[in-house]
Formats: structure tokens, sequence, C-alpha cells
């Protein structure tokens, strides 16, 4: 993380700079998740470019795709410029990934007792896959791509957030960075539990989650037969159903539902048998931005991770502030989609971090 920060953010030690606060921040959550992805790729410029862009991409096509009637659908693709990104993207991951699973595979056959395969996703994939073609580097490629889908954007969009939050609630931001730094100091540096000891960040996460979701609604589902629910409700055959998850998540805090409290479930978490809920990364009827039961989000614990990892290294070796005259930027709706300003700037400048992370 501390080499993607000096790539990505610029030098600001002695003056402020202006940066996009949502780009940014998707390029350091790409730098994370290229690491884990493909370990030889980690610092790969078009690699990180393809996971960067894949997702925005996928986004476009789905956006544009819900305005168009189904009988156009498909001859519509054709002339969209998203779509033909998709593919560039694909073919491209494609040329890079290929000679890597090739040669693993080549190893895995020479039985070389020194040969340790990499811990990465490429290599849990080739490793699980459950029959040839699904262990095909086209096959790997695509669920790369779906992972990083799912992991990069949604990350980002929460990182940032986050971030924006932070910036415009400045009294939180001691109290942050005191925790963060007691808690390294106490395991030594990062470990596990770290991130663990990490509550009133945990806490400011999901306050911050809870005001700006990713998505209105969730649990998209249509009935493929008639349902009968317990108390005599029809839910008739084709009817289409959503949860309206920002509205549960605004209505079932107290006091003061709609105001930013950024230590809320850090309190909540003080109270007799309570220690161990109100987490981040956990789900229940009044939180569903992840999800809820068999259905829950199985990334979620890798996002609060590395939401939390991004987050104290940017708050512990950089201040912040919006430029003159402007305030926390406002979100943007397409659709039931909840998206940071990717328009927006924020001024950072460099200090000396009582901690070398």
């Amino acid at each position: 993380m501390k080499w993607a920060l000096t790539q990505e953010i610029p030098p600001c030690k002695d003056n402020w700079v202006s940066i996009l606060g949502f780009d940014t921040v998707v390029r350091l959550v790409v730098h994370d998740f290229a690491r884990i992805s493909v370990a030889s790729l980690e610092r790969n410029k078009e690699w990180m470019e393809i996971q960067r862009m894949f997702p925005e991409n996928v986004f476009r096509v789905a956006i544009q795709m819900r305005v168009i009637p189904p009988y156009l659908k498909r001859i519509s693709s054709y002339f969209m410029p998203a779509t033909w990104a998709v593919s560039r993207n694909l073919h491209n991951a494609q040329r890079l990934i290929t000679p890597i699973v090739e040669e693993r595979r080549r190893m895995e056959t020479v039985n070389d007792p020194d040969y340790k395969p990499p811990n990465d996703f490429l290599q849990w994939l080739m490793d699980e896959a459950w029959n040839e073609r699904d262990g095909q580097a086209a096959e790997l490629v695509h669920r790369l791509l779906v992972l990083a889908l799912a992991s990069v954007h949604t990350t980002s969009m929460t990182a940032t957030q986050v971030l924006y939050d932070i910036i415009a609630h400045p009294e939180y931001l001691e109290p942050l960075r005191e925790e963060i730094l007691q808690a390294l100091k106490e395991d030594g540096g990062w470990q596990k539990t770290t991130l663990t000891k990490m509550r009133k960040l945990d806490s400011f996460m999901k306050e911050s989650q809870r005001l700006n979701g990713p998505s209105l609604i969730g649990f998209k589902r249509a009935a493929m037969e008639d349902i009968q629910l317990s108390d005599g409700t029809i839910l008739p055959k084709g009817v289409h159903m959503v949860v309206p998850v920002v509205p549960i998540a605004l209505e079932s805090v107290t006091p003061d539902p709609g105001v930013f409290q950024g230590f809320r479930f850090y309190h909540e978490r003080q109270k007799p048998g309570q220690s161990n809920l109100h987490q981040f990364a956990m789900t229940d009827k009044n939180n569903m931005h992840f999800g809820h039961g068999k259905y829950s989000c199985p990334g979620r614990f890798f996002a609060a991770h590395a939401i939390k990892i991004l987050i104290a290294h940017l708050i512990l070796n950089y201040d912040f502030k919006f430029p003159e005259g402007k305030s926390r930027p406002g979100n943007l709706l397409a659709h039931e989609y909840c998206f940071p300003d990717p328009t927006a700037h924020i001024l950072m400048k460099e200090r000396d971090s009582p901690w070398s992370i």
C-alpha cells in the first residue's frame, strides 16, 4: 500500500495538492486487488488498468441496457462503445494471464520439490476448477474479472464515502488516528488482529455506509411460481420484488437517524452483551447492504479489511480538506445505484507519521 500511495498521489510534502477523490481511491484499491489476484502482475500497469476499467465498462453497459426494450437489447449492444470496451478488457486480460496459467500448469507436471504455487486468486481458481473446461485460461480470466467487478468498484465506492465523511467531520480524525496507532503498537505492526482492534474506524465505516449505501434496494427477486407467505399473502408468478435497504438502515437507529454520528456503533458495542455485534461486515434485518442470511456477500470481510487498511494508511500519512468554498460532495444516482461524485476534488498534504507503514 505504501508503494501504491507513492504511485497514485503526487508529492505533497510541502504543499497541498488537488486530486480526484473517487478516481484516486479506485486506483489504490486496484493496487490492492492486483496483488492478491495474480501475484506476478501486482505492479503490471496494464493488468491494473484492466481491473480498473472492466467494472466501469460493465456498469455502463448494464445502465444503458435498462432503458432499451428487450427485443432491441441484443442488436443495440453492438452499437455501444462500452460493450466493445468490455470485449477488449477480456481479450487483453487473456493475453496477459494465459502464459502465466500455462507456466503454472507446466510446473505442476515437472514435480519440482522446490516449486511452491503462488498463493493468489488465480491459483485458487486453478486448484478448484471442477473440470478441464473450468480450468481453461479463458474461463479463469473471466472469473478473475468478475471478482474485480464485485470487489474493486464496490469497495472503492464505500472507501470514498468514508474518506469524504472523515474530511466533512474532522473532529473524528484524531480519535481514529490514535486508535490505529494504538492497535499497530500493540501488535508490533500489521496483523489480522490489528484490524479487529480498530473498533472506532469500523463504526465510522458502518455509519458512513448507513447514510451512503451503494444501492437503494437489494434482494432483487422474481417469483418463478405463485408463492404464499405465512400470513396468507400471495405473490403471483412473474412479480418482481426488492427490499428498500437504505430506508430500513436509515430508520433502524435512534436517536437522530438522519444525523451522522461516526462512533454510533462503537458506543453500541460498549453495552453489555453487544461487544461482538454492530460490526461493519455483519448483516441483520436492519443492515442489508451486504445482503442477509445465506445470500450475504461472501466478500464483505475482504472489503472491510481492505477499506480499513486503505483508510488507515491515508489518515496516518496525510492531512485532508475540501477545496476553498466546497463542502462534502453529494452522491450521484443512476437508477438505484448511489455513486460518490467522480468529479469531486479533495486536497491532500503529507504529514509526518509517528508510525512507518
